[in-house]
């Protein structure tokens, strides 16, 4: 293994551990393959919520009590659009039922639930993330979601 590969890994290993003790956000569905920087758990206390996916039905008929809680108390919510497999449907789906299902997308986006991951999605800027643009000297692009850990270190609060 050369040295660059070696540190490579390195890298990767330390801003895994890093996200892991993260804060902690509850999930809601299947895990999604990024967890934006935070420890994902099934219980309080969380600081966010990540929907890694939602059924047509449960978008429908959306009531989960833990998402309502957290976004009455102001926590980010964040829904992984690559969970929201009914999409897949666009095309064949009849006409009224798919104006509901986005209906009730458009619903969750005015409540504050921030849409990430997908094909559309706005990008979404994690602490790992923040932290490789901050040694690359870069900055996120127009219109990211930043978490809240990100935010914190691209405005200089904590360089960790």
């Amino acid at each position: 293994m050369t040295e660059e590969r070696l540190a490579d890994r390195v890298a990767e290993e330390v801003l895994r551990r890093l996200e892991s003790a993260g804060p902690a956000a509850l999930l809601v569905g299947d895990r999604p393959p990024d967890a934006l920087g935070y420890h994902l758990t099934a219980a309080p206390p969380y600081e966010a919520v990540l929907i890694g996916s939602l059924t047509a039905s449960e978008l429908l008929s959306f009531a989960d009590g833990r998402v309502l809680e957290a976004l009455l108390r102001g926590l980010p919510v964040y829904l992984y659009e690559g969970g929201l497999r009914y999409r897949a449907h666009a095309a064949t789906a009849n006409r009224s039922l798919w104006a509901r299902i986005t209906a009730a997308e458009r619903a969750l986006r005015q409540w504050g639930v921030r849409f990430y991951g997908a094909d559309g999605g706005r990008t979404l800027i994690t602490a790992a993330r923040a932290r490789q643009l901050l040694a690359r000297g870069g900055t996120p692009p127009a219109g990211a979601l930043l978490t809240p850990l990100a935010r914190e270190l691209l405005e200089g609060g904590t360089r960790s």
